[in-house]
């Protein structure tokens, strides 16, 4: 076996997702000899088929529906609206490959190898490189796993990429499709149900817990239901898919549960989850520990093999990180994966022990109206048997809002009575995901509703409806 002298690398990162090429610009930056191998496009799914591109379809599909519904109200006419959809589609394209040469040119800045091609870990400081080239080992002192996950089939449902299709074939369909069924509304389920409806498609939305969102706050998700069934999405909570066929012309749903029956669609788009990509990740003498098809890591990110870490969606938290989290399970979030990857390497270095709080995990999902939240949701604060401050604010009563005829919505806050800490934040509206940022500094440096209704906060802005929130916990708000 070599000396840390005679490896290849100080450090081999499998996988350029969030995750991958966040840890790979970091060590660069902090002078390490780094190798990141990435079997497709530098920026993984995120950057290439999840966060990014889905948003500017998701922003698209809003501006429609905003000159179908309220050109009128802002007094602007006109006599016909077509869409151009593969212009649509080629536009969030073209967004994700300008985004993707720029972690390219991230890496050259800080002197960060990349290969395409897949990585084995054949066990501690020992890699295989797959691509085009052929196959060689090389070595390193240290090995960051970082390969992200894919959609979760339903059981016994193989995709097939036309009529079974997971949220990247959703993103590039050849043509709008007449009708949509889609299985799962988690966060992907609903931006998709928004999108497609926006741009015409009929949409059916299949969920068998009792809300959309199903991990939010219960008042949040009954807005978004709200809204969704006023623009024509069919909502089918607490619905079961007991099969799923395919036809000559698209496929056959069958459901059970509060609304069943049979659906018939184009396509079905399947989004009830994602599963570590594991497969092959590890030869079977290194002995990689897994758990549930994900890698098992401790609170620092080790694996169970030296100077082998794991961070991102690949990974699954042992126990001490579950109770850490209160008992959920690890976060698919790019931003999650983004400052593991971080706090990874800063360790590694040996610089930082800068660690990441499991239990205030902001989260944002970009539905029209948008979603975002951080913490505890009402019912959990409840079970934790803690005196509770809880105030809400409507976007009805926001001047800003108001002015942009965006009012579906509301600031929700969630305190400790005794303490005033900010034990939760759920918000949905017009631009939430951006003013989450907020609160989320706000918990970071520990404020109190106190402090948070005493910073002054510009006028008129969507962010004012935080003040006053947290101003209705504390019986002082003035617009309410």
């Amino acid at each position: 076996m070599p000396t840390p002298a005679n490896y290849q690398f100080d450090i081999i990162v499998i996988g350029g997702g969030p995750a991958g090429y966040a840890a790979a610009i970091r060590a660069g930056q902090l002078k390490k000899r780094v190798l990141c191998i990435e079997q497709e496009s530098l920026g993984g799914t995120c950057l290439n088929w999840g966060c990014i591109p889905t948003k500017a379809l998701l922003d698209d599909g809003a501006f429609i529906r905003k000159l179908r519904t309220n050109a009128a109200e802002h007094g602007v006419s006109f006599k016909d609206l077509s869409i151009d959809f593969p212009k649509l589609i080629s536009r969030s394209r073209a967004i994700a490959d300008k985004l993707s040469k720029g972690i390219a040119h991230l890496f050259s800045k800080y002197g960060v190898k990349s290969e395409k091609g897949t990585g084995q870990l054949l066990g501690p400081n020992r890699v295989k490189l797959k691509s085009a080239q052929g196959e060689r080992e090389i070595t390193a002192e240290h090995i960051i796993l970082a390969t992200g996950a894919r959609a979760t089939p339903l059981p016994g449902v193989a995709f097939d990429g036309v009529k079974v299709i997971t949220s990247r074939e959703a993103m590039i369909l050849p043509k709008l499709p007449k009708r949509l069924a889609i299985i799962g509304a988690g966060a992907i389920g609903c931006e998709f149900a928004d999108f497609y409806n926006a741009v015409g498609t009929e949409v059916i939305v299949v969920e068998m817990l009792d809300h959309l969102l199903p991990n939010e706050d219960e008042d949040v998700s009954v807005v978004l239901e709200r809204v969704f069934a006023k623009r024509g999405i069919d909502v089918r909570i607490k619905t079961k898919t007991e099969k799923v066929e395919t036809t000559g012309s698209g496929v056959k749903l069958t459901l059970s549960g509060n609304k069943p029956g049979t659906v018939e669609a184009d396509a079905v788009l399947v989004a009830i989850g994602v599963s570590g990509n594991v497969e092959g990740l590890a030869a079977p003498e290194a002995k990689l520990e897994l758990f549930k098809n994900r890698v098992k890591v401790d609170p620092q990110f080790h694996t169970n093999l030296p100077n082998v870490w794991a961070v991102g969606d690949c990974v699954s938290l042992h126990w001490p990180m579950q109770e850490a989290m209160g008992g959920h399970r690890h976060p698919d979030l790019a931003h999650v994966a983004h400052h593991e990857a971080v706090a990874c390497v800063e360790r590694i270095a040996g610089i930082s022990k800068h660690t990441l709080n499991y239990k205030m995990i902001p989260g944002c999902t970009y539905t029209h109206p948008q979603v975002a939240s951080m913490g505890h949701s009402e019912k959990k604060a409840r079970e934790l048997n803690r005196k509770l401050k809880i105030g809400k604010f409507p976007f009805t009563a926001s001047g800003r809002a108001l002015a942009l005829g965006e009012t579906d919505g509301f600031v929700k806050v969630i305190f400790d009575a005794e303490f005033g800490e900010l034990l939760g934040i759920h918000m949905i509206g017009e631009n939430v995901t951006e003013t989450l940022a907020e609160l989320v500094v706000a918990q970071k440096l520990e404020a109190t509703e106190e402090e948070i209704i005493e910073a002054i906060h510009p006028h008129p802005t969507f962010s004012e409806a935080i003040m006053e929130a947290a101003g209705v916990a504390d019986g002082r708000s003035i617009h309410l």
